[in-house]
């Protein structure tokens, strides 16, 4: 209902539907605290700092995003960005508007020279093709994926977090598949990556995969953030609303001792008994390297949250390029805030009409 409010809104007011957006994040703030979420007990002065900073950009914030955000991690700093001015704010300033459907997955071959996973079948608003973009039948279809071993369902649009999801082997029958696909108009069917013996090691089930954050400085592109989530045991998917575990991975391509969940609990290992502490994320530097030749593929994008899977070779595999806007609280309540060392560029970009 919600999102049906806000497209609505979209049509007829933009500051309107700002005000919604700002108005409902800091709601969902509200709500979180009502329902038991922590908050760090900032003083009169930690709170005064965050006020002044957002001060010279013309904005009056809650300071219990801060809180929120510092609660686990104890990093106080007033440049966390809250949530209510990124989505309703500054992410509506860090892309081209109308280049949304770049988020598209069956165009995202089109678009990224990455290695990618396999695609066996597509359904673009009803029109099933084949990895080429070739019509095909129905049947057809079902045979393709029927080759496979196993492959993975996704729907192209509209989903986050795992959502949607489902895996189909031959075995599980040919008519679960034909009801799978007639019943989605924009899917995506692929080969399910096998994984490098690294991401093995924490756990069989899951494709577990890397979340890397990239932003364009002066028409270069720098590093954010990287984290590593993984898939509860017996899991097949690692996204957050099916009880994903998050570790951090430093600039050098190490595990952190510790990460935050977005539970707010602290976590030194996963429940098979993986450690993170010092763990080397295999091919970690030509990951990095991959991401940002992708994002100088898309300018129109100055933000952007990649996923990563490493496969058996140790080849980096781009899954998803996360557009327009990809998720922040997870990567604040664990490095600060997201823009580091760019924050004051990127305001004064968003805020201010200066270059980025």
């Amino acid at each position: 209902m919600a999102n049906k409010i806000l497209t609505l809104v979209k049509n007829i007011n933009k500051p309107l539907e700002r005000f919604l957006l700002v108005n409902g994040w800091n709601y969902r703030l509200y709500k979180k605290k009502k329902s038991g979420i922590k908050l760090k007990k900032l003083t009169k002065t930690q709170k005064q700092q965050v006020r002044d900073y957002w001060k010279k950009y013309g904005k009056r914030v809650n300071t219990d995003w801060t809180a929120y955000f510092s609660f686990a991690n104890d990093r106080f700093d007033p440049r966390y960005i809250p949530e209510s001015l990124y989505y309703g704010e500054v992410a509506k300033k860090l892309y081209v508007h109308g280049m949304e459907g770049l988020h598209h997955k069956n165009v995202q071959e089109q678009i990224f020279d990455a290695k990618q996973p396999k695609t066996i079948v597509r359904k673009i608003n009803n029109f099933i093709s084949d990895k080429d973009h070739k019509p095909i039948s129905l049947e057809k279809a079902i045979q393709l994926c029927k080759d496979e071993p196993e492959v993975i369902i996704k729907p192209s649009t509209g989903t986050y977090g795992g959502q949607g999801i489902i895996f189909w082997k031959p075995e599980d029958g040919e008519d679960k598949l034909k009801s799978i696909l007639t019943s989605l108009n924009q899917v995506i069917v692929q080969e399910v990556v096998e994984s490098h013996q690294f991401m093995k090691s924490i756990t069989t089930s899951t494709i577990n995969t890397l979340r890397v954050v990239t932003l364009l400085i002066d028409g270069e592109p720098v590093l954010l953030s990287t984290l590593l989530r993984m898939g509860k045991e017996g899991s097949r998917i690692d996204g957050f609303l099916a009880g994903g575990i998050i570790a951090v991975v430093n600039k050098n391509g190490y595990l952190e001792e510790s990460a935050v969940q977005l539970d707010q609990t602290v976590r030194t290992q996963h429940d098979s008994g993986f450690v993170f502490k010092d763990k080397k994320v295999p091919s970690y530097n030509k990951l990095i390297d991959d991401a940002f030749r992708q994002h100088s593929r898309i300018p129109y994008f100055k933000m952007v949250s990649w996923d990563y899977a490493i496969d058996k070779v140790g080849d980096p595999i781009l899954i998803e390029a996360n557009i327009p806007t990809g998720q922040i609280d997870f990567h604040q309540i664990n490095i600060g805030p997201i823009f580091g060392e760019y924050t004051d560029r990127v305001l004064d970009y968003v805020y201010k009409g200066k270059e980025l």
